[in-house]
């Protein structure tokens, strides 16, 4: 058997990060998440449960942030597959992670958030017409560096393909 891919969550202990991170580790990866030195001081009590929970699975804890090029590199140059789960009002700053993943150069397959509708063939009215347009900035932006990319429409089906990986 093939060894399993060594994952990042950014946004891990988020909404839909915390479920991504969990089915990674029960999938037998290596499984990491990039933490704010601040959010594992257990300052606020649901991140408390999450960050406890993830210590008991065997997650990986790797200090740095979103807004940081170089913790960005450092943690991205120790796995294999970086999935994004920020946040949506975080959607642009995803080119800080695609800037990573080109200087570290040893990525497989980068899943940024986008966890709803194909944002090229769907009809996007307003108010979500700002988010379809970030999110199709970000997809131009890790097509123009040639980054291997998965774009996941649906929680469901971005689970069943990145496990397939």
């Amino acid at each position: 058997m093939a060894d399993k891919s060594k994952i990042l969550l950014i946004g891990g202990t988020g909404y839909i990060g915390k479920f991504i991170v969990e089915a990674s580790i029960k999938e037998g990866h290596p499984t990491f998440v990039l933490v704010r030195e601040s959010t594992l001081s257990l300052s606020s009590p649901a991140k408390s449960i999450v960050i406890n929970n993830f210590n008991n699975l065997g997650v990986n804890f790797l200090i740095g942030d979103l807004l940081d090029h170089e913790s960005l590199v450092k943690a991205i140059k120790q796995v294999d597959v970086v999935i994004s789960s920020i946040a949506h009002d975080q959607v642009d700053n995803q080119v800080n992670i695609i800037a990573a993943i080109k200087e570290s150069g040893n990525i497989k397959r980068f899943i940024p958030s986008e966890f709803t509708n194909d944002v090229d063939r769907a009809h996007i009215v307003e108010p979500a017409t700002g988010l379809a347009a970030s999110k199709a900035k970000i997809r131009r932006a890790i097509g123009a560096e040639g980054i291997p990319y998965t774009h996941v429409w649906h929680l469901i089906l971005s689970l069943v393909s990145f496990f397939q990986l």
